[in-house]
């Protein structure tokens, strides 16, 4: 700094040089604060900058504007101020010397781990995102071709036999529990129809009925057979044998007649002719069955095989034979027989291969009966795939000790059912809870 008349009269500073530690007050501590204009006092020391050399030279930064820093003390003396890295002047401090140095240390390493030595900021790796993001667009792009797949599959299925409404045949039967119908968002109730044609080219009777449920809470396949000649209310037709309400009203009084009955929703079927069953059946590779000593006999003396007890695969004709023989094991044996087969039938569809299972479809859907939209069903097969893979319940209704077999002039041989207990039987088996509401 140059000598000026002002300064006439006073002591004359020698010129200090900022960086000798000698002509410094060791023992002081100020605060530095970036671009002061305050003129340093007489006598006052000198702020060390020494740190900050230090940190230069073994700091791994990019090259930076040098700052122009005034210092709490003032200018040094030849006006020149120290070359400091703009982000130290404007690191923040802590409430004494020490603690901002520990500061400015933690800026210095997050500093340094975030510039490469080239002095640009490295770009965060997301490498594992895109890996992520990758395999979720290409599952959905699975799932929406699996969906218009199988919605054009099942748009071959026959709709024209919905013609009436299923609350028309909305009752409360005088023998069945005044219970609220009991329904669930997570469990889905599809009726599985096989139909039969009278001998005499009359109207046709469901040939056998089973309850297929989908339950999304238990993750459970559970399938329920209800025996054909059981005696319960038809709506306008009195008390019938439950195959009557299909040849009274078709799908939809079927349907509403069990509803009625065993208080539980029931609202959408899938039908299918018998003699068309065989066709699905060899399509697949056949069933599975073990046959004892009753069965051979059925099946030697009807249709001339030359069976022994043992294991098989069956196809066409025999098979079909074994899901309908009634003179062994009666209904109940009749109705285990239905849901091994169609328990069998859905496993090997789903493992046949998106080729094999299209040209199988394509086949047999034509001669289903259904009420379930297109894409309705097709979203019912994709969210019930992971539910093939656990162990199938099966149950049938009445079930055993719950009724008594009578001979009725009006319907001749029929099954007399509690209807109190298989409701409660019912619900405790699909839903899993024993609530009356």
């Amino acid at each position: 700094m140059a000598y000026t008349p002002q300064d006439s009269g006073r002591h004359k500073t020698p010129r200090q040089n900022p960086s000798s530690s000698s002509q410094r007050g060791r023992g002081s501590e100020r605060d530095v604060y970036s671009h002061s204009s305050r003129r340093a006092q007489q006598g006052e020391p000198m702020v060390d900058v020494s740190s900050y050399s230090d940190r230069r030279r073994h700091a791994n930064t990019r090259r930076t504007r040098p700052t122009q820093v005034r210092y709490h003390d003032g200018f040094d003396p030849d006006d020149r101020a120290a070359a400091v890295d703009s982000r130290r002047s404007a690191a923040p401090r802590g409430n004494n010397y020490d603690n901002g140095n520990n500061n400015r240390s933690r800026n210095y390493n997050h500093y340094n781990n975030n510039y490469n030595n080239s002095g640009y900021r490295q770009r965060p790796k997301r490498h594992k995102h895109h890996v992520v993001r990758n395999i979720v667009c290409i599952l959905l792009a699975l799932l929406v071709v699996s969906c218009a797949w199988l919605t054009a599959l099942f748009s071959h299925m026959d709709r024209t036999h919905n013609k009436v409404s299923q609350t028309t045949y909305v009752r409360t039967p005088e023998h069945a529990p005044t219970w609220n119908v009991m329904s669930s968002p997570w469990v889905t109730n599809i009726l599985l129809i096989g139909m039969d044609q009278d001998s005499g080219g009359g109207a046709r009777r469901s040939d056998s009925l089973i309850l297929l449920s989908l339950d999304h809470v238990h993750n459970k396949i559970k399938m329920t057979s209800f025996l054909r000649d059981t005696y319960v209310e038809i709506p306008n037709h009195s008390r019938q044998k439950l195959n009557a309400a299909f040849a009274y009203g078709g799908a939809a009084m079927t349907m509403q007649t069990l509803e009625n009955n065993y208080r539980i929703k029931i609202d959408m079927y899938m039908a299918v002719d018998f003699d068309s069953f065989a066709t699905i059946i060899n399509d697949v590779g056949g069933i599975d069955v073990t046959l004892d000593q009753g069965l051979c006999t059925e099946f030697n003396k009807n249709l001339a095989t030359h069976f022994t007890p043992g294991k098989y695969n069956l196809k066409g004709v025999q098979a079909l034979y074994y899901t309908r023989i009634r003179n062994y094991g009666n209904d109940y044996g009749r109705a285990q027989r239905q849901r091994e087969v169609i328990g069998q039938l859905m496993k090997k569809l789903a493992l046949s291969g998106p080729i094999k299972l299209t040209s199988t479809l394509n086949k047999f859907l034509p001669l289903m009966w259904t009420n379930i939209p297109a894409n309705k069903l097709a979203g019912i097969c994709i969210t019930s795939l992971p539910l093939l893979f656990s162990k199938q319940q099966t149950q049938q209704i009445p079930a055993d000790g719950t009724f008594k077999g009578e001979t009725l002039r009006s319907a001749g041989w029929v099954e007399v059912a509690d209807m109190e207990k298989n409701c409660t039987l019912l619900r405790q088996f699909i839903y899993e809870t024993s609530s009356t509401n």
